[in-house]
């Protein structure tokens, strides 16, 4: 959706001279609509914008049940849960759901800023975010837990550490973001559904298209290296000297004006030679601009 998003702007010709006469407009604009989304006593009720990043992945994380009855909760458990109930329902899951939209919305127009933003964040608290409506929603139908010969509890806060690591190894495309998850939560219980859903979530979105980090740099037309091809091709049989070019025009050490005035003449559009100790051994020791050849020789 982000590239589809900047496609989209620079396709609209009209916009695109807009705001490059207007440089200030679109940065104060969205600036100005993602502050205004999280402002506590307004939209942010709806979406916990009264916590900071930190606070919101913790209670996301918090290894309680939010939809289970307020006067079993204690202090410190419904104080990290009152921030995600709104309030007019009192529902955790429009909250819930509210704090996922903004944050994948947010983040996909916030990347668009000529400022630098991230990608890794924003990814992780989307994953939580829908990790934690999965386990809510289980605690709802399953108030007991699953009966597996015993009986297992449900915990939200894992589904919402395997959702955080799931959605970030898709977006990113990498499997030591279970490494992360790891380090920050520091449960190791939950080791096995964290590695499988990174590496499920890393094969669907390979095949959905590139990581976000590709795809900025494929939007800005960078270097980029392709991806490696396979090993049955012929273009292994090919070796660098097979298209290198090997007649290169150089300098050495010792060279008389006349042989350094030759080469300038051959060489007329090249901006710079490299420096080798003798034409014999051909060992480099650097390179001068074909600028600085010509103030010599003119002095």
């Amino acid at each position: 959706m982000h590239r589809r998003y900047v496609l989209w702007m620079r396709g609209n010709k009209q916009l695109t001279k807009f705001l490059q006469r207007n440089r200030f407009i679109y940065p104060f604009f969205v600036s100005f609509l993602l502050a205004a989304c999280i402002f506590p006593g307004g939209p942010g009720d709806f979406n916990a914008g009264v916590l900071t990043t930190h606070q919101q992945v913790d209670s996301l994380f918090s290894n309680f049940t939010w939809t289970r009855n307020i006067s079993e909760m204690s202090v410190v458990q419904y104080a990290k849960m009152r921030p995600w109930m709104d309030p007019y329902t009192q529902n955790v899951f429009v909250s819930l759901t509210g704090f996922t939209l903004y944050v994948f919305f947010g983040a996909m127009i916030g990347c668009t800023l000529p400022v630098p933003a991230g990608i890794v964040i924003p990814s992780f608290k989307i994953g939580a975010g829908i990790g934690r409506i999965i386990g809510e929603g289980m605690a709802l139908l399953f108030p007991l837990g699953l009966s597996y010969g015993h009986t297992i509890p449900i915990v939200p806060g894992g589904y919402a550490v395997v959702g955080a690591a799931a959605f970030t190894g898709a977006t990113t495309q990498t499997i030591s973001i279970a490494m992360i998850i790891f380090e920050m939560t520091g449960q190791k219980t939950h080791c096995i559904p964290v590695l499988v859903a990174v590496i499920i979530a890393n094969c669907i979105a390979s095949l959905l298209g590139p990581s976000a980090f590709d795809s900025i740099i494929l939007i800005k037309n960078l270097p980029y290296l392709p991806n490696i091809i396979p090993s049955s091709s012929n273009a292994y049989s090919y070796f660098v000297e097979s298209f290198m070019v090997k007649s290169v025009k150089y300098i050495w050490h010792g060279m008389t004006y006349e042989e350094l005035k030759q080469v300038l003449k051959e060489t007329g559009k090249v901006s710079g030679f490299p420096l080798v100790d003798h034409p014999k051994q051909m060992v480099l020791l650097g390179s001068v601009p074909r600028a600085e050849l010509v103030n010599a020789i003119q002095v």
